[in-house]
């Protein structure tokens, strides 16, 4: 669609177009016959071009703002309504049929007539004219110039038609009806169709007869005075002929009327002609007045001349005087090579005088060896243009160095201008070392470099080709360099390409998806600047395989995620507090249910809360001071919502987050632990001082039988057997004797190894009395059952072991008395018996005698009785043995 630059005159006719439109319709949906002809007596405008007239005029206004997404779209859609419309009419009057669209929008009841055969149809002319501006305004919507011309032809058409219209009106002639049998159009419908169409040819002013009158030439200026007044003149004889057509004035004949209207003609023409000829004569009295101002222009331009004449030959001493003074070697040459002038940095220069010099050829100064290869031209008069070049001079003390001279050729001498280039031969030296060297870094580097030239590649170092899977050379002015990007980015990378190599812009910087030789994708980051070398734009940059950082930027939004997660599912209250007001921004749900709290209500509260009152300044100490790394805050009191009060301890992190400075704290309810504690104190407490009274020695050792820490009884035994007083640090060694330690050793290996170890050992007194200690070694070992040293615990066993020999001897004592209770019971057997024996003889032989019975067999019953009592006591006395 044509975007012309605004025109106020054609936003207001486009909404003066609408309005009038939008009234007729209202007067039509809401039956207001005043509303319809809008001008008193004349004929009303139908429903339909009430609706073409709105249509046309937002197409208009759309050409007037700035570009949108779918303006043109909307701006063709319109215009296609419209022309439609007009056609579906237009076929109606010339193929005599009826389509419906007349009544299709709005029923109008109105009564057919002789010029209006079709309720609600528009007038023949009408429709051809919204037909013709239709196609005008389809033509705008592509910008061939010949396109633009119809568009033109047809606005023009339709402004002519319009006008005819009017003139009918103004001069009681119904034209169209008169010439082509067919109905004229309202007087507002031909109103509507004049300014319209006038306003669509004002999109394109340059071309057809709108142009006369946009011009700013005179001619221009002229047509649109003089066409605008005739335009006013044929509206007011107009007006002045329906005034005497309508009777006006009674007292005045048809004749006069007529006369009067011819005088008026002549007085309006009269006044026309006074007010163009005004306009004239007064361009002409200011075109005198340049002429004026010329000749005084002229007059002062030839002062200047003879000014600058005199400055001329100033100027030329100056220049000689300048050339006097040019750090460059400056010296005139004839054609045949002699010297006949030089300046002051040529005799420096070269060593000679200036006298010297001018008796010399040319050839007298530069280096024979040069000559012999690349000597003077034989006729220097043969120079045709200026030559800059290279040349090795010989100064007066025979050294040679390298000139670069300018020779140009005037008609009858020759002039050089010479400049010493030895230093900058050095650069250029040195300046091909550094091209070698940044080859070799080029060449050598980790990160991918590259040259761009007409949209090839020129150069690329062997990274660059690596990372896109080629070889340098296969890249190297083979295809186009958008073959590299991802087909989604090729536009994107085309048109940075096209900002720097137009100079737009001098570098740019940015990430894009590449594409590799082998079809698979990678992401790289591109910078690149606009640089001239070799006299054409080129971009010269760097570029990194980023497709690992790209991977890590998605790992990291995974991350972000699972932090989130990990913040809301953390079964450790967290919290994020802004430092400026303390508010809750952020809790999780571990967090209110610890403090008994809804998430929604922390969101709505101040940590100032969750503190007593007395606390509440050292609250806001903590809040005042930075924490840049996570830093234990130490154990304080916070309040539940039940009112109870527990220790938490908080670990904060101060962060920005969203702009705003927010402490990132952990709180740990440690009441409990607190308690544990308090109870462990009380323990440690009662352990230590049962180690202190205890009589059992403690020292405990690392894994290499260093002591790590004793009691006070082990202070008393090292005392008290080695004269050493311990510390820490001590060896095993130097806690007991030498003759005990190899044993001792064994020991510790052996417990160190995870065995518990149990013996008895004495130590002998100087006084020949022995002491004895009971020692048991036991390994120590971490959280993860790793052996970390060992205990030794030593108890004095002395009165025991002492106990155990006394009871060792009184035992010994008690089987001796036994046994020589046995001797002399066995004694007392054999002593017994042997009377016995006798008694049991003599029994016997009273048995052969026997004169009392029951006195020997009482006696008789009490020998055997005795008898076997001794020989129980023989037999435990046997026993005992």
């Amino acid at each position: 669609m044509y975007k012309p630059q605004k025109d106020i005159a054609i936003i207001v006719i486009g909404w003066l177009t609408i309005i009038t439109g939008i009234t007729v319709m209202t007067g039509w949906l809401f039956n207001i016959p005043a509303l319809q002809s809008i001008i008193s007596g004349f004929i009303p405008m139908k429903f339909n071009p009430a609706l073409c007239f709105v249509l046309f005029g937002f197409a208009l206004l759309l050409t007037q703002f700035k570009a949108q997404k779918y303006n043109a779209s909307l701006f063709f859609i319109l215009s296609l309504l419209g022309t439609l419309i007009g056609l579906i009419t237009l076929s109606q009057d010339l193929f005599h049929f009826n389509a419906g669209i007349d009544q299709f929008f709005i029923a109008d009841k109105t009564p057919a007539s002789g010029n209006f055969r079709y309720a609600g149809r528009m007038a023949f002319n009408s429709s051809v004219s919204f037909s013709l501006l239709g196609f005008g305004f389809l033509a705008l919507s592509t910008k061939r110039p010949w396109f633009s011309i119809l568009s033109q032809c047809l606005f023009q058409i339709v402004i002519i038609l319009s006008a005819i219209a009017l003139i009918g009106y103004l001069y009681g002639s119904a034209l169209f009806n008169t010439l082509f049998y067919v109905t004229t159009m309202a007087v507002h419908t031909a109103i509507l169709f004049f300014i319209l169409s006038l306003a669509a040819s004002l999109l394109n002013p340059s071309i057809g007869i709108i142009r006369l009158f946009t011009g700013k030439q005179i001619g221009n200026q002229m047509a649109k005075r003089l066409y605008a007044l005739m335009i006013v003149m044929v509206i007011l004889v107009g007006a002045f002929r329906m005034q005497i057509q309508g009777q006006q004035f009674p007292l005045m004949s048809f004749e006069t009327a007529v006369s009067l209207l011819a005088v008026g003609f002549l007085i309006i023409s009269l006044l026309l002609i006074w007010n163009t000829a005004n306009w004239l004569n007064k361009i002409d009295t200011l075109r005198t007045e340049a002429e004026e101002k010329v000749k005084l222009m002229n007059a002062g331009l030839e002062k200047i001349v003879e000014e600058r004449s005199a400055q001329y030959q100033k100027s030329e001493e100056k220049y000689r005087s300048l050339i006097e003074q040019a750090s460059d070697a400056i010296y005139i040459l004839d054609f045949n090579g002699n010297f006949t002038d030089v300046n002051a940095s040529m005799c420096k220069m070269m060593g000679y005088s200036r006298e010297e010099l001018l008796l010399l050829n040319i050839e007298s100064i530069i280096d024979p060896n040069e000559l012999k290869i690349d000597p003077l031209p034989k006729k220097m008069d043969s120079i045709k243009v200026s030559i800059i070049r290279e040349r090795r001079f010989k100064n007066k003390n025979g050294n040679v160095f390298t000139v670069e001279v300018n020779v140009k050729k005037f008609s009858d001498h020759i002039m050089v201008i010479a400049r010493d280039i030895t230093d900058r031969k050095k650069m250029e030296s040195e300046l091909r070392e550094a091209e070698v060297k940044f080859r070799t870094i080029a060449e050598k580097s980790m990160v991918g470099i590259y040259i761009v030239r007409n949209g090839y590649f020129v150069y690329v170092n062997p990274r660059f080709a690596e990372i896109f899977g080629y070889e340098a050379n296969e890249m190297i002015n083979t295809f186009k360099i958008e073959a590299i990007y991802h087909e989604s980015y090729r536009a994107v990378a085309n048109e940075y390409v096209r900002l720097r190599m137009t100079g737009e812009v001098e570098s740019v910087y940015y990430e894009t998806m590449g594409a590799k030789k082998d079809g698979t994708n990678n992401w790289v980051e591109f910078y690149g600047s606009r640089a001239i070398i070799e006299g054409e734009p080129s971009i010269i940059g760097s570029m990194i395989d980023i497709t690992e950082r790209k991977k890590a930027e998605e790992e990291l939004r995974s991350s972000e995620q699972k932090y989130k997660l990990l913040f809301d599912s953390n079964p450790l209250p967290l919290w994020m507090i802004a430092k400026d007001d303390l508010s809750i921004i952020a809790v999780n749900e571990a967090a209110a249910n610890l403090y008994g709290y809804t998430k929604d209500e922390l969101l709505h509260m101040s940590v100032r809360e969750l503190r007593p009152a007395e606390d509440l300044e050292q609250q806001l100490d903590r809040y005042r001071k930075v924490v840049n790394s996570s830093t234990d805050m130490g154990i304080i009191r916070h309040i539940k919502k039940d009112g109870s009060l527990m220790f938490v301890q908080i670990i904060a992190h101060d962060i920005i987050f969203e702009g705003r400075s927010v402490r990132l704290s952990l709180t740990n309810d440690i009441t409990e632990k607190l308690n544990a504690e308090e109870s462990l104190q009380k323990s440690e407490a009662n352990f230590q001082a049962i180690l202190k009274t205890t009589d059992t020695a403690y020292a405990l050792f690392d894994k290499n039988l260093k002591v790590l820490a004793f009691n006070q009884k082990a202070v008393e035994f090292v005392k008290d057997k080695r004269g050493h007083v311990p510390k820490k640090g001590d060896k095993l060694t130097d806690y007991f004797p030498k003759d005990k330690f190899p044993a001792i050793n064994n020991f510790a290996k052996d417990v160190l190894k995870g065995n518990n170890v149990n013996y008895e050992v004495d130590y002998p007194q100087e006084d020949g009395s022995v002491v004895w200690y009971y020692e048991r070694l036991f390994p120590i070992t971490n959280d993860n059952k790793e052996i970390i040293g060992m205990l030794m615990a030593l108890y004095d066993i002395t009165e025991r072991k002492n106990a155990e020999q006394d009871l060792k001897s009184a035992y010994e004592r008690i089987q001796n008395h036994i046994n020589s209770i046995k001797d002399m019971a066995w004694k007392q057997s054999h002593l017994i018996r042997s009377p016995l024996a006798n008694l049991k003889g003599l029994v016997a032989m009273l048995k052969d005698d026997l004169s009392d019975s029951e006195v020997f067999n009482h006696i008789q019953n009490e020998l055997n009785r005795m008898d076997t009592i001794i020989i129980e006591m023989a037999e435990d006395a046997s026993d005992h043995d």
